[in-house]
């Protein structure tokens, strides 16, 4: 089969941190560990290239976010809570050389933050806006060591929100709850913080059902994922290897989820895999 060549479709500026530009792309070629895949539909995705990259900087970023996500799936599998709120890593890209470039692709998360975490009673009392899922989200993540309620008020005025991207920012009922239709982003060293002795205690303690909920492959990509991030230099290449080829499995997976017909019959859209154009060493 000839490979088929991908299509990127700048849309237009994401947002710009103190770390990391963001452009919003539609895209149907996906770049990554585990080689560039092609799609037959294009995907919205934010392309977040970082201001003063170090070497693999962006792998670093893409596995944060996905251990971060597939915690999510337990969570929500688990009936935890009722929706997912992390967007789906998607690929990432990391160039030396003169021309150095290191960025990580994800899902968009359509909506817009900066939404008040506070509501004003008639009697001109401050109370805190409940956030559909906000507490379980947060309290499930803190039990593995990752702390996403860290950078979601703004710093000059933390009745603000920030980080938290949302469909329909409005109260319901007497002003005191909102909607679920929320996304958590930015899961840089500056936003969100991991716990690695907490995080290696909690996949310890829940490894059986870990792999029941996730399957033993998802498991075992999130180990081989934080060993990467904490002594990526001294991995062996075997287990560098088994890394490349698990992420592989797992990007394919959520792209073909991602662009699957919502009625749920008949096969997903197929995805073309290009030569391995990334390399974790």
């Amino acid at each position: 089969m000839t490979e088929s060549k991908g299509i990127i479709e700048y849309v237009c500026e994401g947002g710009i941190g103190g770390s990391a530009r963001v452009c919003v792309e539609l895209r149907t070629e996906f770049p990554g560990i585990g080689g560039t895949i092609v799609t037959s539909e294009g995907v919205a995705t934010a392309f977040r290239e970082e201001f003063s990259p170090s070497p693999k900087s962006a792998h670093r970023l893409f596995w944060r976010h996905t251990i971060i996500k597939k915690l999510e799936d337990y969570f929500h599998r688990k009936g935890i809570y009722v929706f997912a709120h992390i967007p789906r890593p998607l690929g990432s890209i990391s160039k030396g050389g003169e021309n150095s470039s290191e960025a990580y692709i994800y899902e968009w998360a359509f909506g817009s933050e900066g939404f008040i975490w506070e509501y004003v009673d008639s009697e001109g009392n401050q109370i805190p806006i409940e956030l559909g899922d906000w507490g379980n989200f947060v309290m499930n993540f803190k039990t593995a060591g990752i702390d996403l309620q860290m950078d979601t008020s703004d710093p000059d005025d933390g009745r603000i929100s920030k980080n938290i991207i949302h469909q329909y920012p409005k109260p319901l009922a007497d002003g005191r709850e909102m909607n679920s239709l929320w996304k958590r982003i930015d899961f840089g060293y500056e936003s969100m913080k991991i716990d690695f002795d907490k995080l290696s205690q909690f996949l310890h303690d829940n490894k059986e059902d870990l792999e029941r909920v996730l399957r033993t492959e998802r498991y075992e990509m999130i180990l081989l994922a934080r060993e990467y991030l904490l002594n990526g230099r001294e991995m062996n290449h075997i287990d560098i290897g088994r890394l490349d080829s698990l992420v592989g499995d797992y990007r394919r997976s959520s792209l073909r989820h991602h662009i699957s017909r919502g009625s749920g019959i008949g096969e997903p859209e197929k995805v073309y895999i290009g030569e391995r154009t990334e390399s974790l060493i």
